[in-house]
């Protein structure tokens, strides 16, 4: 939720430039998600079905825990991975509004 969150925010105050405005209108019949979008969400999807099956399957042995909290220490990890898988494909995405010409 937070991500989210913060990516719509980023996106919803960039100011709008030439370019954009002198496009050409969007088709209503035009489909809302690209072909490089169902690209990006597959690849991301397939890349953190990977790292977390991994880590959810063989974390115990892989990262050689054990004792009472293994279990909650193996979740934390878990979690901690989900959120940095998000990483490399958000800041790949991110467009450079803050950055201003000089």
């Amino acid at each position: 939720m937070i991500m989210d969150t913060l990516g719509a925010l980023a996106l919803a105050t960039e100011p709008p430039n030439e370019g954009l405005m002198k496009r050409a209108p969007i088709a209503r019949t035009a489909s809302f998600i690209t072909k490089t979008m169902w690209r990006n969400i597959a690849g991301q999807s397939v890349y953190q079905l990977i790292v977390l099956g991994i880590l959810n399957f063989a974390g115990k042995s892989l990262l050689k825990l054990d004792g009472p909290d293994s279990t909650a220490v193996l979740n934390t990890v878990i979690f901690n991975s989900f959120v940095f898988c998000q990483v490399p494909f958000a800041n790949k995405n991110q467009p450079n509004s803050y950055i201003k010409d000089k």
